[in-house]
């Protein structure tokens, strides 16, 4: 195996690589708007260390408190550098660049240079991890400290050793604070403790084992006690539930079909070699799949729950690519070179189309419309009023639209007097039918806003009209056209 050469060119390439990440994060941070939770953030960041209004039974008060150590980064971020776009997401950003450097640093001592750099590559170019990096929401931060969690946990199979486990114990629960499924780490990271004793038939020290038994000890206080009133009921009644199967081809979409099959070639080469380091590897990754299939049943669920569980995944990637590599570099050094680079850029597309429009809707631009054509009288409804009356201050009545009663509630405003601008969002599905008919028997589109993207995704903004029949034969030139749409030629404002 390829060995952990002098300490300063270990530094040097660790700064390298994360001026890369770095540059990537920060590129365009503060150009995108808000999404919906995003605003929430900074309503729970507020309520937690500013105090405000928010009721002792809702999510606004209850997670920031469940999750402090996120909302701690997230306080920080906003003290020193503003609640806009931008300052709400700098300590994000850079926890996805240390993120980075911490990869290399661990795993070039523990899997070799090659497998380090090609890894830390990988996640450097993941698109899912530059959008958590560039988002106002406590992902990256949970992702952080389980990265850490994962690689002490890696260092302790190679050694077993109070110390670290003890250590271990600490970052397991650091990650918990910052997301409270992480708790799964301790039975993961265990596992894969305890697989890399036994694929080395070395017995594990009773320390260790005393040590995970007391952390269990104390997780489970901590929840019964502390977290459980917080988290009862959390998300009841939501909509955007997955389902098992849904679940499983969300991760794998989630790391990219690419890194995805990467790690199965990973998968066979460390199982095929049977050393602590390998077994532990692989049952991390095994751990990442049980959750994914598991959380679905029993949370309410969507693919970020598990996003920071999926560094093994990128870790089994990196093996495949730095075995590859070791291969090639006995014929040429250039052409291994070339295949770690090549390798790396499979998600290529997805990371571009990130640059397109931020992965996410924009309510900023469809805000500004409905403000600048706003009249007495008006009311306004869709799928995220809270992200609306961020952008438009002053537009009220501002209605939330129920998912599943959707029709129902347009029908019920439509009886009203005045006009009705309903602002809706979709994704490459687009509107349901019954959404889809209703507004276009009964509304006018006035605006879309949309960029074409180079991957599968598609994140639509759609502005319609509604005007009482009193008021439809009145419409002249005046008004404002049927359709406008902003695709390709829409510049960020």
């Amino acid at each position: 195996m390829y060995t952990a050469t002098k300490l300063p060119s270990r530094l040097v390439i660790a700064f390298t690589l994360m001026v890369f990440a770095g540059s990537l994060r920060f590129y365009k941070l503060g150009d995108w708007p808000f999404a919906g939770d995003e605003t929430s953030t900074l309503a729970e960041e507020r309520s937690l260390f500013i105090g405000g209004d928010a009721p002792q039974d809702s999510q606004t008060y209850r997670l920031p408190r469940v999750i402090p150590l996120s909302y701690f980064f997230h306080h920080i971020s906003t003290a020193l550098f503003g609640r806009d776009e931008f300052g709400s997401r700098v300590m994000m950003a850079v926890l996805g660049t240390l993120s980075v450097g911490l990869i290399f640093l661990m795993l070039d001592r523990l899997k070799g240079r090659p497998t380090a750099i090609a890894t830390a590559l990988l996640v450097a170019l993941w698109p899912e991890h530059l959008l958590r990096s560039q988002e106002t929401r406590f992902y990256i931060t949970a992702a952080f400290f389980s990265y850490l969690c994962v690689f002490i946990g890696a260092f302790a199979a190679q050694r077993r050793s109070t110390r670290l486990s003890v250590l271990l114990g600490c970052s397991v629960f650091a990650a918990i604070v910052c997301h409270t499924l992480m708790g799964v780490l301790l039975g993961i990271v265990f596992a894969g403790v305890v697989a890399g004793a036994y694929a080395e038939r070395q017995p594990l020290p009773k320390n260790v084992v005393v040590i995970f038994l007391l952390s269990v000890i104390v997780v489970g206080v901590f929840f019964s006690v502390y977290l459980r009133p917080l988290v009862t009921g959390w998300n009841a009644g939501s909509t955007w539930g997955y389902g098992c199967v849904h679940s499983v081809l969300a991760s794998i979409n989630m790391v990219g079909w690419p890194v995805a099959l990467l790690g199965a070639l990973g998968f066979l080469l460390l199982l095929h070699d049977r050393s602590a380091q390998n077994w532990y590897w692989i049952t991390c990754a095994l751990g990442f799949a049980a959750a994914t299939v598991a959380f679905p049943l029993l949370v309410t669920y969507h693919p970020g729950y598990v996003f920071a569980l999926a560094i093994s995944i990128m870790v089994l990637a990196g093996c495949a690519i730095g075995a590859v590599y070791e291969g090639l570099r006995s014929r040429s050094v250039c052409v291994a070179v070339a295949w770690i680079a090549l390798a790396c850029l499979g998600n290529l597309p997805s990371l571009a189309s990130h640059y397109m429009d931020g992965s996410r809707s924009d309510m900023r631009t469809a805000a500004q419309y409905v403000t600048e054509n706003w009249q007495a009288g008006d009311r306004v409804t869709g799928f995220s009023m809270g992200l609306f009356g961020h952008y438009a201050k002053g537009c009220e009545p501002a209605i939330p639209l129920p998912p599943l009663k959707a029709v129902a509630k347009l029908n019920e405003l439509a009886d009203g007097k005045g006009r009705v601008w309903v602002l809706v969002q979709s994704c490459r599905a687009g509107l349901s039918k019954d959404i889809r008919r209703w507004l276009g028997v009964h509304c006018s589109h006035e605006l879309k806003v949309r960029r074409t993207r180079f991957d599968y995704a598609d994140y639509s903004m759609d502005v319609f009209l509604y005007n009482p029949p009193a008021d439809n034969a009145m419409k002249t030139a005046t008004s404002a056209p049927d359709t406008r749409a902003i695709q390709d030629e829409m510049r960020w404002k």
